[in-house]
């Protein structure tokens, strides 16, 4: 089971991270352009806080004021959502917690909601997340908890993030030792900033020190990014490059579901149906075979054509 708390470290490794996408579409190509937001009820809790409307409000002004975001994902009829505001919206510790952010509470079925749980695998209601106003998560919390035990670990995992955007802002990328680029790299991956993630990945290949296992490890990342930023045409040349130089069969195979996948976020199923029945020729026996079959009867379904 996931812990309720992680803070900017996801609990998912990093080679199912770069699978995971290999079994879900693109979110443009799932959800389209986003309509204009809706103003919700605003929370008002005692003191100075302001709640914004929308996420991306909420994100401007916390770029503009140099702050973090606040966002609080409820759902409707959730009771631990109406117990979490009573203990925790009441009390001057949540006012002062939020000195340094700007909150805003969305619901989990409207579009921010959605493409919010999406992007960090929100799965349940009430749930908080702490992100940068570039989207790069600080923390999560999924679940009720108590009052107490939520100060606890959002402060513990502030500071942790903290030090280690003091560490980042410090680096000369250019001169990284590959295992500090891979190590951060990866850390700000799974923390959903592929923009920042990316050059620390490009630099293990370029390293002296850099192993073969480190570079690949990097490859793998570094197309997972590029598809992220929407840069399918570079993940596509960075994933088979890893093919080509990879003999770890599972990472093959796991290159090969990546490529598999890339098409999707170029709306052509077609392809990408192709791909997965190839892996699934190939490789019958694989651990992803049930993931794999599962994607190609959802691509061979009418509305997926």
């Amino acid at each position: 089971m996931r812990p309720p708390f992680v803070g900017f470290r996801r609990p998912l490794s990093v080679s199912a991270a770069a699978l995971a996408i290999a079994f879900v579409p693109a979110l443009s190509a799932q959800t389209g352009v986003a309509p204009a937001p809706t103003r919700t009820p605003v929370v008002r809790s005692p003191g100075n806080a302001d709640w914004a409307h929308s996420i991306a409000v909420a994100r401007d002004r916390a770029a503009k004021e140099k702050k973090l975001v606040f966002i609080e994902i409820d759902d409707r009829e959730c009771g631990n959502c109406q117990r979490m505001d009573a203990l925790l919206y009441p009390a001057f510790d949540f006012e002062a917690l939020l000195v340094g952010m700007v909150p805003v509470k969305v619901r989990l079925d409207s579009f921010e909601g959605k493409t919010t749980a999406h992007r960090y695998e929100i799965t349940e209601a009430p749930s908080i997340l702490v992100v940068t106003p570039e989207g790069r998560l600080v923390f999560i919390m999924q679940g009720f908890q108590t009052a107490p035990a939520f100060y606890q670990h959002i402060h513990h995992d502030l500071n942790a993030y903290r030090a280690f955007e003091k560490k980042i802002d410090a680096q000369d990328v250019t001169k990284l030792p590959a295992a500090e680029a891979l190590e951060t790299g990866r850390q700000l991956f799974l923390a959903r900033d592929s923009r920042t993630a990316l050059p620390r990945l490009e630099r293990v290949g370029k390293a002296p020190d850099a192993t073969a296992a480190m570079r690949e490890e990097a490859l793998e990342l570094t197309a997972t990014a590029e598809l992220d930023l929407g840069q399918a045409a570079a993940s596509r040349q960075t994933i088979e490059k890893l093919m080509a130089a990879t003999k770890d069969p599972d990472r093959r195979e796991r290159a090969e579901l990546f490529r598999a996948q890339i098409p999707l976020s170029e709306d052509k199923p077609a392809e990408a149906l192709a791909l997965f029945q190839a892996f699934q020729k190939a490789h019958p026996d694989s651990k992803y075979a049930n993931g794999v079959n599962a994607m190609i009867r959802k691509l061979q379904e009418p509305s997926s054509k």
